[in-house]
């Protein structure tokens, strides 16, 4: 008569631990990791859609330029639209448009709202982490050929 207790207490243990087993492996969803286009994207316009960018150094041809009072000021905000790797910017001087991270090292601005009609201008993508933007945008418009490099900080 003691065996059929052991056996009962067995298959109760067994169910317990199979069933234990089965609804722990079942709430789990497999999450495939960031690609870093969409890592330096959500540092662009951080994870919860909306950032702001300050002015931190400008160089001109590899030459720091002292900022002048109007620039230590001067912000960029980004803000994330539904298309992938596209958001929406404005910055300190008014200018309105669309921007997209076309690769980790390509960053595109469309003005849409320019005096003389629309505007795009194409950075390098230097650095691009949660606190640092560092960009460069070659020849820009209305400038004889140099290299501008702006580089930015978020809180």
């Amino acid at each position: 008569m003691k065996p059929v207790p052991k056996m009962k207490a067995f298959i109760l243990a067994t169910l317990l631990v199979s069933g234990a087993l089965f609804f722990t492996g079942c709430g789990k969803e497999t999450i495939p990791p960031q690609s870093e286009h969409e890592k330096l994207f959500d540092n662009l316009t951080s994870v919860l859609g909306n950032k702001q960018w300050f002015l931190k150094a400008i160089y001109v041809n590899g030459v720091l330029q002292p900022l002048t009072d109007a620039q230590k000021r001067y912000y960029k905000t980004y803000t994330r639209t539904q298309n992938p790797f596209t958001a929406t910017f404005l910055d300190d001087d008014g200018n309105r448009g669309e921007a997209f991270l076309l690769s980790v090292i390509q960053l595109r601005e469309n003005i849409t709202n320019g005096p003389l009609g629309a505007l795009t201008r194409d950075y390098v993508v230097r650095e691009l982490t949660e606190k640092a933007l560092d960009i460069e945008v070659v020849n820009p418009p209305g400038a004889p050929t140099q290299v501008v490099r702006e580089v930015y900080y978020a809180n």
